[in-house]
């Protein structure tokens, strides 16, 4: 009997889906981390139908990536196939020297930053269908960037009326964006599945914030 095709191995994504409309994530048994590195091993021996516990205890951070990166809810499940079929075919690369999850996040956001570079002319607007107040709040952010942290619901709302401007950024900003502000990556763990030093991430989040912030002035002065 051969081998099963490696879309099988891939676990149904409705209830991943659902997860991510309703904002919640599934409680999920953690293993230990040199149980995961048993695994890793033996699919790179050869055991390929262990790579689908591996993408059962990875696809909801994989999942979040490409939701708020591509921001085109019908196409996350075709693409998250095409990533993780990307993963299986180059696992045996791996060599341990990141952590699998940065590993994989890597190769997420290496296949989403490809779709957005291939989508850049087909950007939604989404600035100039927000509420006047929505507006406002975004623009009180600029104003006042650097000073204390905003209470938590403000914070929300923010971090909500944020993921929208994301819609019309370039994507090397929208990547460095949603690792950050949305992901919550430190920006040490940015820097690993980017491949680059901290200080360059740094600089890319300043540019990319104020970039955004520009795009909203000039959307002011154009009305």
């Amino acid at each position: 009997m051969g081998a099963a095709p490696v879309t099988s191995m891939i676990p149904h994504s409705s209830l991943r889906m659902r997860e991510l409309n309703d904002g919640r994530q599934m409680d999920r048994p953690t293993p230990a981390a040199d149980q995961e590195v048993e695994w890793i091993k033996r699919v790179q021996r050869g055991e390929r139908e262990l790579f689908g516990l591996l993408i059962d205890r990875h696809q909801r951070r994989v999942f979040s990536i490409i939701y708020h990166l591509v921001r085109r809810r019908d196409e996350v499940e075709d693409i998250a196939q095409e990533i993780f079929i990307k993963a299986f075919q180059a696992i045996r690369g791996y060599n341990f020297e990141s952590s699998f999850a940065a590993w994989l996040a890597r190769v997420a956001v290496n296949h989403c930053y490809d779709y957005l570079r291939r989508q850049r002319s087909s950007r939604v607007r989404y600035w100039g269908e927000m509420s006047e107040e929505s507006r406002r709040q975004i623009e009180l952010r600029a104003e006042n960037e650097g000073t204390p942290a905003l209470n938590p619901e403000d914070q929300a709302a923010l971090k909500d009326l944020t993921g929208k401007l994301l819609e019309r950024a370039p994507a090397d900003d929208r990547v460095v964006l949603v690792l950050k502000e949305i992901e919550e990556l430190s920006v040490e763990e940015i820097a690993e599945i980017l491949r680059l030093n901290v200080s360059t991430v740094k600089v890319r989040l300043h540019r990319a914030r104020k970039r955004m912030l520009v795009d909203v002035k000039k959307w002011r002065e154009g009305r």
